[in-house]
């Protein structure tokens, strides 16, 4: 258990506070962008192979030469639209890579509170709203409720081990498991006001899941920000490869290592922003003195809500998510999903 938790790397999303996380090294390696280049071009043939190396027939789709020409359209820039009809093949019908979704209510049986599933549902479809740009959806096959005497903060007690334990008792091997979990009662007086919106690891395999704090299933940032994290996504004010530079010089490997996300302080520096017209103003760094400009309302900023603006990832972070997608987690893509209507 030591030597697993020394690989992991939460993320959690706090109301109220600041960024709190357990830091340890990665598990698995952030794809970089280079140069200019938004991702390395997918080494296509042996992608589809390994996508049917030991896994059961009924656990992926089975049409190997469709998938291989989806990969080959993606290829270079995998989710840049345009980049792809711009190849010529104006025959060719894009699919979406469909990941199977468990939803499991916990219910705390001295407190019960079970959600409705309306509110399910629109959690799940402003989910799949944010991750359509990067060819990706989640079908929910099934919804269940654990009796469970925890909240999102017992959770992480004694360095995240109770949640350990959690995600061994209940998780599903080949499909993510989607825990909406209470919170403690009394917010203010045990956690001074501070609330824990949700926590995911970035790339581990140990553990199959998404934590959510029920109150936030249908917010519009939460659920998309921690399945970014889900599918490799750094914080855009991320420190622990170094201070991205604004001028983006360092951009492949200091801050979140995206280099279409400007360099971010972090939202401790909020009150240089104008949440009218979304822009921070009149920060500028040290040393150099340019300006910083950083993406407020991105799903991976830890910002607050800018007025009447809608939450975005940008085409670097779509990028990451979907070569995640096809290299990281391609044993629970269940099928080839048709374009959906929103």
């Amino acid at each position: 258990m030591n030597k697993i938790k020394k690989r992991a790397r939460f993320y959690c999303r706090l109301s109220g506070m600041a960024l709190l996380f357990v830091t340890m090294t990665v598990h698995g390696q952030n794809p970089e962008t280079s140069g200019g280049k938004r991702m390395p071009d997918p080494k296509t043939e042996l992608l589809a192979d390994s996508m049917y190396h030991h896994l059961m027939p009924q656990q992926h789709f089975h049409d190997k030469e469709q998938l291989i020409k989806i990969l080959q359209q993606h290829e270079g820039r995998p989710t840049d639209l345009k980049h792809i009809e711009g190849l010529g093949q104006s025959d060719f019908e894009m699919h979406y890579l469909v990941f199977p979704l468990r939803v499991a209510i916990v219910v705390d049986p001295a407190r019960p509170d079970q959600l409705s599933l309306p509110r399910i549902r629109k959690g799940i479809e402003i989910l799949n709203r944010s991750l359509s740009d990067a060819w990706i959806q989640f079908k929910t096959v099934r919804i269940d409720t654990i009796y469970a005497p925890v909240t999102i903060n017992s959770l992480k007690d004694r360095n995240y081990e109770v949640y350990y334990a959690f995600s061994i008792a209940h998780d599903l091997r080949d499909t993510i498991s989607l825990y909406l979990v209470d919170n403690e009662e009394n917010l203010c007086e045990d956690y001074r006001c501070a609330r824990t919106q949700g926590f995911s690891n970035i790339l581990e395999t140990y553990t199959n899941n998404v934590v959510i704090d029920k109150f936030f299933v249908d917010d519009f940032k939460v659920m998309p920000h921690e399945f970014g994290h889900y599918f490799g996504l750094l914080h855009t004010a991320e420190t622990v490869f170094g201070l991205e530079r604004v001028d983006g010089g360092n951009c492949t490997e200091a801050g979140d290592r995206v280099c279409d996300t400007p360099a971010d302080p972090g939202e401790v520096y909020g009150v240089y922003v104008n949440y009218s017209n979304c822009e921070m103003k009149g920060l500028k760094e040290a040393g150099t003195g340019l300006e910083y400009h950083p993406m407020i309302n991105n799903y991976m900023s830890y910002y607050a809500p800018c007025y009447m603006r809608k939450f975005y990832f940008t085409p670097g972070q779509l990028d990451v998510i979907f070569y995640a997608a096809v290299h990281i987690r391609p044993n629970q893509i269940i099928e080839l999903g048709e374009v959906p209507e929103f």
